[in-house]
């Protein structure tokens, strides 16, 4: 009788081609996508000579807004709530003659 008892080979998976098609299919990817350029304005900005002063504001054209320790909104010094001062911004842009108080 012929000898039966032979091993059977388990089937094996090559595992290190495979790294090698991740590999690829990344720099394929990477190669192929494209890349978003934000664009912003484009804003062109005189040379500096170190001499020019930056120009005066009117006082008038200055709204202080400030935000204490306490989480009070102050609006030139007078505390107001948060809900008010999208009105107030708002009244200050569109009269030029506004004055707060």
């Amino acid at each position: 009788m012929a000898n039966r008892t032979k091993k059977r080979q388990t089937p094996t998976v090559q595992a290190g081609s495979m790294a090698d098609i991740a590999f690829l299919l990344l720099i394929f990817f990477l190669v192929t996508t494209t890349i978003v350029q934000e664009q912003g304005l484009l804003v062109q900005l005189p040379p500096y000579d170190g001499v020019t002063k930056p120009p005066q504001i009117a006082d008038r054209n200055l709204l202080v807004v400030r935000l204490n320790a306490q989480d009070q909104l102050l609006v030139e010094d007078t505390q107001i709530p948060v809900k008010v001062l999208a009105q107030r911004l708002q009244e200050f842009v569109i009269n030029p003659q506004y004055s707060v108080i």
